[in-house]
């Protein structure tokens, strides 16, 4: 699971959830692919309680960061 840490409601400590992208190894179109092979879903969002967050196991480049913020705007704009 990615933390999607560019929303400001993952950053509040009033709200409860966080929101997520999942990370798989399906292609979908709208996936982009991390350097590793596996991919990042944009249309599998979900809310997950913060209290079942785990430890950080690695960061996504700024780069790669600026690409998933594109189509997730993409996404969410035309669905």
């Amino acid at each position: 699971m990615l933390i999607y840490s560019g929303n400001m409601f993952n950053d509040l400590p009033d709200v409860p959830y966080v929101l997520t992208m999942e990370v798989s190894t399906r292609r979908d179109p709208m996936d982009v692919e991390l350097p590793d092979g596996n991919r990042v879903a944009y249309t599998r969002l979900d809310r997950v309680p913060k209290s079942a967050l785990g430890d950080l196991v690695g960061e996504v480049s700024a780069e790669l960061l600026e690409t998933i913020n594109t189509r997730l705007f993409m996404v969410l704009t035309t669905q």
